[in-house]
């Protein structure tokens, strides 16, 4: 793993269509959303998913907040809704959400023992209905919540980032994702968003097709 800017198209993403982003993160996690998506173009054609850990009875700020660093569209996530490309899609506190197709689906967060497991839930189902338009993006946090899924994700196809140590304010979950073996680049939030936004201009011209002369 490095930080270097790659071309890191899968073969056959012409026929992609939509490319879904899930940034999973919880402690530490707020700061890495607003550097990633301040320095984020609004027109990469993917969709971003922010799959935080919060109190199951508390207020999500995100929505209020993330707009302020962003000129995509910033969302609740609302079930049975179709994910567009250019916006950016917050969990409501106490849900979890899976995808179906190309729709959310949410349910009541049920906690499990132990630390919660709702990104490694959304990231399995990013991989199960996305396959190698499923991008995971592991992010500051307690524990090792996303790393379960890494391995779906990547045998799909799809592109696992993790936070780089030395930036993350809790390196718990980049740590774990990384001992999984999954992990294709090991970033700082700013290389983050220079590499989705490299990803998202490839693709776009990936889907272009030839132009007339």
């Amino acid at each position: 793993m490095t930080s270097t800017t790659m071309n890191l198209r899968s073969p056959g993403d012409a026929a992609d269509s939509l490319s879904v982003v899930c940034f999973g993160a919880s402690a530490g996690g707020f700061e890495a959303y607003c550097t990633i998506l301040s320095l984020l173009p609004a027109d990469t054609g993917m969709a971003y998913v922010i799959v935080h850990h919060q109190p199951a009875d508390g207020k999500s700020l995100l929505v209020e907040i993330l707009p302020r660093m962003t000129k995509m569209p910033v969302v609740l996530v609302a079930d049975g809704t179709n994910v567009s490309a250019n916006h950016v899609y917050v969990v409501p506190a106490g849900l979890q959400v899976t995808m179906d197709g190309d729709s959310f689906r949410l349910t009541p967060l049920v906690k499990p023992p132990g630390w919660p497991k709702n990104i490694s839930v959304f990231l399995q189902s990013l991989a199960e209905n996305q396959q190698k338009r499923a991008i995971a993006v592991i992010l500051s946090g307690f524990d090792s919540d996303g790393s379960a899924a890494l391995k779906s994700i990547k045998a799909a196809g799809g592109l696992v980032f993790a936070q780089a140590f030395r930036t993350a304010r809790q390196p718990d979950m980049p740590q774990s994702a990384v001992r999984t073996g999954c992990v294709d680049r090991l970033l700082s939030p700013t290389e983050i968003a220079a590499q989705l936004a490299r990803i998202g201009e490839e693709r776009r011209g990936s889907t272009a097709g030839p132009r007339a002369g």
